[in-house]
């Protein structure tokens, strides 16, 4: 396909997925990139505090992120070469305010058991394990051996205690594990990465095609089946991807919550002006209606494109 006419088959599928008009797409997808940063929770009190003052010498306009504890929207004027040695040095994490989402959605208590499906390369595992103070039985998988190693690295940088780390494929990780071991699940997959597409780069969709977006709709509701049977009654697990089409994101929940009653859906329980509810039918398709209650982000100068369902297993 041509590439003029991939770009106007993108942008008239975004705007209808966002609601948007076609012009706008392109202003819209201007590529993801670091807007937060998240203070290393796992660091003493006396070194978090001087951390969070130093943050806020570097860059006076540094403000709070109100629905995620110990994150920060960074002015993106002043880029991150300030805090960069802070980063090196395991006090912070910089990455997209989207990525904040899902840990703060899962909301892992001290003593949980808890599954991160696709850690590297490690940012919302981190995270997870801040906001349980390493409370937590912390399992981290990653199917690519050398991910998972570098996993090891940062993980020890941060400061954060895992129970076990493995290199399980995601599409069958439930034959690995025991079924119903797990308090939290996080499934942030792989997906097609629509939410970062940057329209003003010639070569923004060359990996991009509809053809894609159906390969991989039947690889996600396998995972996400794999992450609802090793969830425990009463367990939460959380659904990301940084891409936009209900393809990949309303369709596999869809189908695991007709395939598994059992299932509900949740609000994240915080909201943002990007924040948008999920599709209830798409291209002559009829979805649950609950379907409403998870979250697309729209992409903005603050957040890449995202989309995030929280899942709960009835007790």
């Amino acid at each position: 396909m041509g590439s003029d006419r991939k770009t106007r088959q993108f942008e008239k599928r975004m705007a209808q997925v966002l609601d948007i008009r076609p012009t706008r797409v392109a202003e819209v997808f201007q590529g993801a990139r670091p807007t937060s940063l998240r203070v290393n929770r796992l660091l003493d009190d006396q070194r978090y505090a001087e951390t969070v003052e130093q943050l806020r010498q570097r860059a006076p306009s540094v403000t709070e992120v109100d629905w995620c504890e110990h994150g920060w929207f960074w002015p993106d004027q002043d880029g991150f070469d300030p805090v960069m040695e802070l980063a090196h040095a395991g006090r912070v994490y910089a990455q997209n305010a989207a990525s904040l989402i899902p840990p703060v959605a899962l909301d892992p208590q001290p003593g949980d058991a808890v599954l991160d499906v696709a850690a590297a390369p490690g940012g919302k595992a981190f995270h997870l394990a801040a906001r349980t103070g390493n409370q937590g039985r912390l399992w981290l998988n990653d199917s690519a051996p050398p991910r998972a190693r570098k996993l090891a690295e940062l993980a020890e940088l941060y400061g954060v205690r895992y129970a076990e780390l493995t290199t399980h494929n995601a599409q069958y990780i439930d034959k690995e594990l025991p079924p119903e071991s797990f308090d939290r699940v996080l499934l942030d997959v792989q997906c097609s990465g629509e939410g970062r597409v940057n329209l003003r780069r010639p070569d923004a969709l060359r990996h991009w095609s509809e053809e894609r977006l159906n390969k991989y709709k039947f690889l996600q509701t396998k995972m996400l089946s794999c992450g609802y049977k090793l969830l425990r009654p009463g367990g939460t697990m959380v659904y990301s991807t940084c891409t936009l089409s209900p393809e990949e994101n309303e369709f596999p929940v869809n189908k695991v919550l007709g395939r598994y009653p059992d299932l509900t859906v949740e609000p994240l329980g915080f909201q943002e002006p990007e924040f948008l509810p999920g599709l209830t039918s798409w291209m002559g398709e009829r979805y649950d209606r609950r379907l409403a209650h998870t979250t697309r982000v729209m992409p903005s100068e603050l957040f890449e494109g995202f989309y995030v369902a929280r899942l709960v297993k009835a007790g």
